[in-house]
């Protein structure tokens, strides 16, 4: 990308992920928040490790009635948001990719918290936010929608 990212552009993309939470929740009884005393709880932090070989771009545990806790791994994310960057595409466009990735993960696993961790998967669509892996370009260039889980995440959230 051509350097660290600067402060201005990482104010950028925790705007954008927070904006893309909102509009992944748009319609649903559920207020986005820096509180980290919230209900359900997503942070982003740098490497998530994971049970496998692998690092993973996000996880999350629920704790049905005590709410629910997550992480959204940044490194993970924005590799991948330089790896599926269309030829020629700007900095600061990969910066908006990076602030989509991550806000979408969250909204992941958000749904994984809300929902008790069922019913969220589909691997059906690669369009979708229930989709389980950041490897698509759809996740920071692309339009996400929900497909199985918002009828469910409408039934919780009323």
């Amino acid at each position: 990308m051509g350097g660290r990212l600067t402060e201005g552009e990482l104010e950028s993309i925790k705007a954008i992920s927070r904006a893309e939470l909102e509009r992944a929740f748009a319609g649903l009884n559920i207020r986005i928040t820096g509180d980290a005393r919230a209900f359900w709880r997503v942070e982003v932090d740098h490497w998530l490790r994971g049970r496998g070989p692998l690092p993973n771009s996000g996880e999350s545990l629920s704790f049905g009635w005590l709410g629910g806790s997550g992480a959204v791994s940044f490194d993970l994310i924005a590799l991948k948001a330089v790896q599926y960057a269309p030829p020629g595409t700007s900095r600061q466009a990969i910066v908006e990719g990076i602030g989509r990735g991550i806000g979408r993960v969250a909204a992941h696993e958000f749904a994984h918290q809300i929902l008790n961790a069922g019913l969220v998967h589909n691997t059906g669509d690669e369009n979708s936010y229930e989709y389980p892996s950041p490897d698509r370009a759809a996740q920071y260039y692309g339009e996400l929608h929900w497909t199985t889980a918002r009828v469910f995440l409408e039934q919780k959230l009323r």
